[in-house]
């Protein structure tokens, strides 16, 4: 799996991918390669499931700690959000732990939540996921219909890419157990 499939996937649907300015490179502390990452490629605005990205919007990345002014929790200061869940929790990179991402349960004392080890794998399980979707959705069913086969086969490539991101209670873990309990029998 490459990021290009990822782009020509996202090009594919007419969605353009979210990226920081160019010139706002230089303000943000964060490797190079990620940096790359949120200016080259980028994250759709809005993916499966339920995730939004706005890194156009922020002048300057936000931590939870300043969002939330949190006192308490002075790990989370130097986290950057990149976006949030659909229960508006942010997502954010972890530069502290090797840059993973991670979401912050806010009605949880704002437990992280795992969701991957890098950006960029972050970026092709939301692709991986996007197109489970896109290929198991009927107009007959609300519902996905595929064969147990077909998830474990998600499942495979999901830990080829970021074995850690199935871990139990990571965010993948539980959108992926989602998927069976959500399809059409």
């Amino acid at each position: 799996m490459i990021i290009q499939d990822y782009i020509d996937y996202w090009d594919e649907q007419n969605i353009e991918l979210e990226k920081i300015k160019p010139e706002s490179v230089h303000t943000i502390p964060l490797p190079v390669d990620i940096l790359e990452f949120l200016s080259m490629v980028g994250l759709p605005k809005e993916a499966a499931p339920y995730l939004t990205f706005n890194i156009t919007t922020f002048p300057a990345f936000t931590s939870p700690d300043d969002l939330y002014d949190l006192e308490d929790r002075p790990d989370l200061s130097d986290w950057f959000i990149i976006g949030e869940t659909g229960e508006s929790n942010p997502i954010c990179i972890d530069p502290m732990n090797g840059y993973r991402i991670c979401y912050v349960e806010t009605e949880n004392d704002f437990k992280a939540v795992f969701m991957n080890s890098s950006l960029d794998k972050l970026a092709i399980c939301i692709y991986l996921y996007e197109k489970f979707i896109e290929n198991y959705s009927t107009e007959e069913s609300e519902n996905l219909v595929f064969a147990d086969a077909d998830w474990e086969y998600l499942k495979k490539q999901f830990i080829e890419i970021d074995p850690e991101a199935l871990a139990e209670g990571s965010f993948w873990d539980y959108y992926l157990e989602y998927l069976l309990v959500d399809r059409e029998d």
